[in-house]
């Protein structure tokens, strides 16, 4: 399997300048920043996270991320040394009607800037080609190959739509030969595994960068459902390498082979991610993980990016705080299986508690 993004891993390898800080016990910048722009979705997974996050799942209602107070988180994020952010959150980012700006805003601050969705309410027209021009990577998630799967695993009636609206990213770019990355996201659960295989063949006839299959992230509660079915997950592996199969030298799938057969277990005891990278949910308040939109928010919310500016909320004791308190979250019983900060957990871990014998490389 070719992975050239390096999905399955951390890239602090390539961020020594701030994980020394760190180790020195400096007072950091996050190096990324998951950006919520709603609390609303269009469509409604089998599988979203975000339903554990008190978002709404009705066409055209939510709240959003405010105009003014996101092009200036945008603004102190890049002044404060952010160097990406995804506009991925834990709803549909085009729900927001600044999204365009913001992505164009994020990009002027020297920030590296992405962004997540189902991709139906992309615009075709001068907003959405000036997006591609700033965005790093587009990913749509979709994980169904027809109209009859799309319709059980998404809700949504929209198939046609979906597949309109990658071409017009993929023709997009390659007329305008743009540097974006455009690819799929596949969430296997045991409901959905037999779309993988039709999934990277659509893939590729779609003229996309790649195809991701990752695993689907459930709290130890099991509230999606899926955190006891864990173990399900080998008997996919026969499929998943077919699929991998599909690959080219212009496509490549990419199966996350190490979260998916984890069975959700972690090599480290402590989060130690949480100065690295942050979540700010869809209505605009700044946490160290996206479980605490809605469980013990009070606790973990580090600031509100609607009152207080990035800057004022990251120079607080109460930020520094949130970050000390994190670390002491028992990370085997508590926190959802395969978290976005996982790998990084996993280098830092080893970095802050080295073997013995290291010389002997």
């Amino acid at each position: 399997m070719r992975d050239p993004y390096l999905m399955s891993g951390s890239k602090l390898a390539w961020h020594q300048d701030r994980v020394a800080d760190w180790l020195e016990g400096k007072r950091i910048a996050p190096l990324h920043i998951d950006v919520g722009l709603s609390k609303g979705c269009n469509i409604k997974c089998e599988y979203c996270f975000g339903g554990l996050q008190r978002n709404i799942f009705r066409r055209g209602e939510g709240t959003f991320f405010p105009r003014d107070p996101l092009l200036a988180y945008l603004r102190d994020a890049g002044q404060a040394g952010v160097r990406s952010m995804a506009f991925i959150g834990e709803a549909e980012p085009l729900i927001n009607p600044h999204v365009y700006e913001a992505i164009v805003a994020g990009a002027n601050a020297g920030i590296d800037i992405a962004m997540g969705t189902n991709g139906l309410l992309l615009d075709t027209g001068t907003d959405g080609e000036k997006a591609l021009e700033h965005l790093t990577w587009l990913r749509f998630n979709i994980s169904a190959a027809s109209e009859e799967s799309y319709q059980r695993i998404h809700a949504s009636r929209d198939f046609r739509i979906a597949l309109a609206k990658i071409r017009f990213a993929v023709e997009s770019k390659h007329r305008r030969n743009l540097p974006v990355t455009i690819g799929l996201q596949m969430v296997l659960t045991p409901n959905n595994a037999a779309q993988a295989l039709p999934l990277a063949r659509l893939g590729g006839e779609l003229g996309v960068d790649y195809l991701v299959i990752k695993q689907c992230s459930d709290t130890v509660e099991n509230q999606l459902g899926f955190f006891d079915r864990l173990g399900e997950y080998e008997a996919f592996s026969d499929q998943l390498r077919e699929a991998e199969a599909c690959s080219r030298p212009d496509y490549n799938v990419i199966v996350k082979w190490h979260n998916i057969g984890n069975l959700g277990q972690r090599d480290y005891d402590s989060c130690l991610g949480a100065p690295f990278l942050l979540y700010s949910s869809g209505d605009g308040k700044l946490y160290p993980c996206g479980i605490f939109f809605d469980k013990q928010e009070d606790e973990y919310r580090m600031g509100d990016l609607t009152v207080d500016s990035f800057a004022a909320i990251l120079a607080s004791e109460r930020y520094w705080e949130v970050v000390e308190k994190v670390k002491r979250v028992d990370v085997h019983s508590a926190c959802y299986s395969n978290c976005r900060t996982h790998a990084i957990n996993h280098y830092l871990w080893q970095v802050a508690h080295p073997p013995e014998h290291v010389n002997f490389i």
